[in-house]
């Protein structure tokens, strides 16, 4: 049936029709044929391709109804589908600017936390002895910018 997407649907149309039409000129044919007494052994075989050319016709004419709707439901869903692309494309827009937000924030942050480090690294003697803040700070920048803090346990216990 997809290859029938090919064929322009008023040849499809014309086709259909004519089958059915054709099928129903032929059994009226058959039908007259009793009247004419050198065509009467013609009658039963004409009725029979007229009543088949008709039965064929309609199914013809279902398919081709059928194939109608399958159509239109494809060209309803190509524009739901365009709809779709563009409100994914400002979206993603959207979400561009957010990440680039987001990467500046942590850009700042990290620069912010190389300056503390600078400054208690004068803290630091020749033995290696880390001041206590340094390891606070380090934890500190390894943690998400975009979580909210936690709460203390000291302060959860009250």
């Amino acid at each position: 049936m997809w290859m029938l997407s090919f064929i322009p649907d008023t040849w499809l149309y014309t086709a259909v029709l004519s089958i059915l039409f054709g099928g129903m000129a032929v059994y009226v044919i058959g039908t007259a044929c009793r009247f004419i007494p050198t065509l009467v052994f013609y009658k039963a075989p004409l009725q029979a391709i007229g009543l088949m050319a008709i039965i064929a016709g309609v199914y013809f004419y279902g398919s081709y109804d059928t194939e109608k709707v399958w159509r239109q439901r494809v060209a309803d869903l190509q524009v739901k589908l365009d709809q779709a692309a563009t409100e994914s494309q400002d979206l993603n827009q959207k979400l561009s600017i957010e990440r680039q937000k987001k990467q500046q924030v942590i850009i700042n942050r990290q620069i912010v936390y190389r300056e503390r480090i600078k400054e208690i690294e004068k803290r630091i003697d020749q033995a290696c002895v880390l001041d206590p803040e340094v390891p606070r700070i380090l934890n500190d920048a390894a943690t998400n910018p975009f979580t909210p803090p936690a709460v203390p346990a000291e302060e959860n216990t009250q």
